[in-house]
């Protein structure tokens, strides 16, 4: 029988052999039986593939409704997710992994870009950095975060280096509901921004760009779980040669 030591290293080891391959897709929460939590990682929204250790937690935590911060306590793994457990009933948590570096296959770029949309300055330098024969080195940030209340407060940020939350309406979403998100980048609004909204029920998602208040605007034509997911990618000017990313997820629930 593993021990719970191995069964870390050996989830550490997979981190780290699929870095190329995971790199790309999206970590994301999930509501479970019980009150419990389930962190995964998956090629596409709601199927999780591999689970992620919490030695790679940088932040983790869970808001209540009096606005109090609460701790996220991991109970155990599973192959494919973390399953965690808030210290008390909370309206949001949330969680940032440490960052991995990376170097993508020339033929993987443009599978990537389709999945992120990035801007027309970062379409750019890969251009300039293919044309000196140099390759797709990135650095990555992965956060994630799930609605979980009803309360009518605004929710408050997470206070990881990329956010996401729902400003608007407050309270239960329907199905038909119009409401407002807003993207932060070190706590301040990202414009001009690329964000897709996925249902559980459909494999296809709802694009979306953020405005000059880091804000979309989208109506949510189906039930069910949804995600809404986003990476800035950008050329970090410490180093021109490597680009840097900041991924986000943010989980939330339609009721019919």
């Amino acid at each position: 029988m593993h021990t719970a030591p191995q069964i870390r290293a050996a989830t550490a080891a997979l981190l780290v052999a699929l870095g190329a391959a995971a790199q790309a897709h999206d970590t994301w929460f999930e509501p479970r039986t019980g009150g419990t939590l389930a962190l995964g990682t998956g090629n596409r929204f709601p199927v999780a593939e591999l689970a992620v250790d919490d030695q790679y937690f940088v932040k983790s935590g869970c808001t209540a409704a009096d606005g109090g911060a609460r701790t996220l306590e991991k109970l155990r793994f599973t192959e494919t997710m973390t399953v965690l457990r808030a210290q008390a009933p909370a309206l949001s948590c949330h969680v940032q992994l440490a960052p991995f570096d990376v170097e993508l296959p020339t033929d993987k770029i443009e599978v990537y870009f389709k999945e992120i949309r990035p801007s027309a300055a970062v379409l750019a330098a890969w251009q300039a950095l293919q044309a000196r024969g140099l390759p797709f080195r990135e650095r990555y940030v992965k956060s994630a975060r799930i609605d979980l209340g009803t309360g009518a407060a605004v929710p408050r940020p997470a206070g990881t280096a990329l956010d996401a939350m729902r400003i608007e309406p407050m309270g239960p979403l329907t199905t038909g509901a119009e409401a407002v998100f807003v993207v932060l980048r070190e706590g301040r609004p990202l414009p001009d921004f690329n964000v897709e909204l996925v249902n559980e029920r459909s494999a296809v998602g709802l694009w979306h760009r953020t405005d000059a208040q880091g804000r979309v605007r989208a109506r949510l034509p189906l039930p069910g779980r949804w995600l809404l997911r986003g990476t800035d990618l950008h050329v970090p000017s410490s180093d021109p040669q490597r680009f840097d990313s900041l991924f986000i997820t943010y989980a939330f629930e339609v009721g019919r």
